[in-house]
């Protein structure tokens, strides 16, 4: 198990659904607790949770926590992600295809991953 210090803590990877990049500092985002700022960036969290997907330059999410890869019929370009805690985060473009490839390897046990529109 894979665990990532904060604040004097240990926080377990598994619990965390999302990280976001604001400048120097990064949002923590974890099931069942309160919203955690970080002095660390969001490169020593990508190098720290390896497991982690970025999906845009200021967002990473942990594979665990995604529910279903979401698209609309009038934006069939733009890919969102439905994360267990109901927040979606937008794929950036340019990393879209490598998104889908990481999720379709089979690299990670996961809840039901289905295209929704």
């Amino acid at each position: 198990m894979t665990f990532i210090r904060f604040d004097k803590q240990a926080i377990a990877a598994r619990s965390i659904i999302w990280l976001e990049g604001d400048w120097n500092y990064t949002r923590i985002y974890q099931q069942d607790k309160p919203t955690k700022m970080s002095a660390y960036t969001l490169k020593w969290y990508q190098e720290q949770l390896a497991d982690f997907i970025r999906v845009r330059k200021d967002a990473i999410v942990n594979p665990q926590h995604i529910r279903a890869v979401l698209s609309t019929p009038s934006q069939p370009r733009r890919l969102r992600l439905l994360l267990s805690n109901g927040d979606e985060v937008e794929v950036a473009r340019r990393r879209q295809v490598f998104v889908k490839r990481r999720l379709q390897d089979g690299q990670y046990e996961k809840g039901p991953l289905h295209a929704a529109n």
